[in-house]
């Protein structure tokens, strides 16, 4: 299928062609520009944690196995992840490395390697995962990787991966996200206000290697791709809609990306938490996200109508272009939906992505490409050593055992007003509060209202809100949602039958520059 963009010209979707033989797993591409790929035969489909791996052209020729056998997985562990090194010699599938000599394109040896992550990361008490991510740098010797909590959500650190004589050792670990989200107001005494917002899943390696793209929030309510500096304190927004914008795939010159988007799904986009720009929008939806993922993400992938991407965009028209969707790259959203990973073409003309029959559970997968005929890259960013100065970093892991994400205080407006804010968390379950009196940090508009977020990973999820913006800009939430339980037989819905009061478990609206969506809207 051919679509069309102004600026970056014909966009070419294809499906790479695999042997009769190949249950495809997942596939992406290697720094040399093959196609590394996981997959199953009829022979082991039934053998526990047994991996296939061979890499191949994009045009589906010169398939060569690289690799067959089984990757015990390890407890709190989130699967297999396939990160290629910048060496071409080395994947980095989590808990282990795999090393191929003379190279991944050649291979005909293939070691698997144990990696040891810190002790104290994975037996902690509040460690559900730990990892969910994995990441390689370029300079084929940081990694970075997301750990699950039950405190933090996830806490991310980085360290230098060095081969011992049987296994990887991480060294010189580092935290990089967030352990206290607020601190004192310097400006006023008695006040709070919010950290910038570090941390989340680390998705690539950018800047050559001294910043990562990660799913994480910054200006708006729901979650968008960040990209943290690791050698100075800027986090710069990449995604920018009202939706779920999570994983930004930079291309080499970092020119385009490839997100995971809701933004083209109608009837699944949860856009209406978004929609209504308000100042510090994310930690008002902290613990109401995972309920927006397994609805909008994993409910489209399992049985739910919807398209998730992956959506093509120019990087600094995503940055600043006011309303810019970029290029819907699903070709078949009745039946194929996306899932992970995406990855370039070392050329910047190519990008590609899995995707899996809805409902499927992985076992029916395709592996898609995008071409760009017409577009000019520029010369890939150059590969850097990852730096070790991170002026955030914290070496010491002890602190994730005194996290106390628990706070109750005011945060004022620059201009005027102020903001209650209250969050209270006990494992899997917790409330978070705002309460915004005449709140403007500017002196043109202002905010009156309140929003709440009650959630339990066992019962549901219920958000309230009655908000409105006057000024210059103008808007309005106002509108329930009622989620059901993360955790059970049954997958998150919205609920939308009666309440205790009589009145539906989801209804209202929120309106926004001349914009209005009902939660209605998302009924099924």
């Amino acid at each position: 299928m051919e679509k069309r963009d102004a600026l970056i010209g014909r966009v070419v979707v294809d499906t790479v062609p695999m042997p009769d033989n190949v249950n495809l797993l997942i596939g992406t591409y290697t720094y040399s520009g093959k196609v590394l790929v996981s997959y199953k035969t009829k022979e082991d489909i039934h053998t526990a944690d047994f991996y296939n791996l061979a890499v191949l052209n994009d045009d589906g020729t010169d398939f060569r196995a690289i690799f067959s056998g089984v990757i015990p997985q390890k407890p709190k562990a989130n699967g297999i992840r396939y990160m290629p090194y910048q060496d071409n010699t080395r994947v980095l599938l989590g808990d282990y490395v795999l090393e191929c000599v003379p190279d991944i394109d050649t291979c005909t040896s293939a070691t698997l390697v144990p990696v040891a992550y810190p002790s104290i990361l994975v037996e902690a008490a509040r460690t559900t995962h730990h990892w969910s991510e994995v990441i390689i740098a370029p300079d084929n010797k940081h990694m970075s990787w997301t750990i699950l909590r039950a405190d933090l959500s996830a806490a991310v650190a980085i360290g230098v991966l060095e081969r011992r004589a049987d296994h990887y050792t991480i060294e010189n670990i580092q935290l990089i996200n967030n352990i206290n989200a607020f601190e004192h107001d310097p400006a006023n005494p008695g006040f709070i206000i919010p950290s910038p917002l570090r941390g989340g899943e680390v998705k690539q390696f950018v800047q050559g290697g001294n910043a990562i793209s990660v799913v994480g929030g910054k200006d708006n309510s729901t979650t968008d791709t960040i990209v943290q500096d690791l050698s100075s304190n800027n986090l710069t927004q990449i995604t920018n809609t009202p939706g779920y914008d999570e994983t930004t795939i930079f291309s080499p010159d970092e020119r385009l990306g490839i997100v995971m988007s809701t933004r083209f799904s109608k009837h699944t986009d949860p856009a209406i938490f978004g929609l209504l720009p308000r100042p510090y929008g994310i930690y008002t939806s902290l613990g109401m996200i995972s309920f927006q993922y397994m609805y909008a993400v994993d409910g489209v992938r399992k049985f739910r109508p919807g398209n998730i991407g992956p959506v093509l965009i120019d990087v600094q028209r995503s940055m600043h272009e006011e309303g810019y969707q970029g290029i819907q790259l699903t070709t078949d959203e009745q039946n194929w939906v996306y899932v992970s990973p995406m990855s370039w073409h070392p050329d910047g003309k190519r990008v590609m992505w899995p995707e899996m029959v809805r409902g499927s559970d992985g076992s029916q997968m395709r592996l898609q490409t995008a071409m760009l005929p017409d577009y000019k890259p520029e010369p890939p960013v150059p590969f850097t050593l990852t730096t070790d100065h991170i002026p955030y970093g914290i070496m010491d892991l002890t602190v994730l055992d005194s996290v106390n994400p628990n706070i109750e205080g005011k945060i004022a407006g620059k201009h005027s007003g102020y903001m209650n804010y209250f969050r209270y968390v006990s494992g899997y379950s917790g409330k978070t509060e705002a309460q915004f009196v005449n709140f403007s940090d500017d002196g043109e508009n202002f905010y009156n209202g309140y929003e709440k977020n009650h959630y339990n990973a066992t019962e549901g999820c219920r958000y309230e809100t009655d908000l409105q913006l006057i000024g210059s800009k103008q808007g309005e939430m106002n509108f329930r949602a009622t989620f059901s339980a993360l955790i059970g037989s049954e997958p998150v819905r919205l609920l939308f039958d009666a309440d205790a009061d009589g009145k539906p478990k989801s209804y209202g609206y929120a309106t926004y520059n001349g914009i209005t969506l009902n939660i209605a809207d998302l009924l099924e």
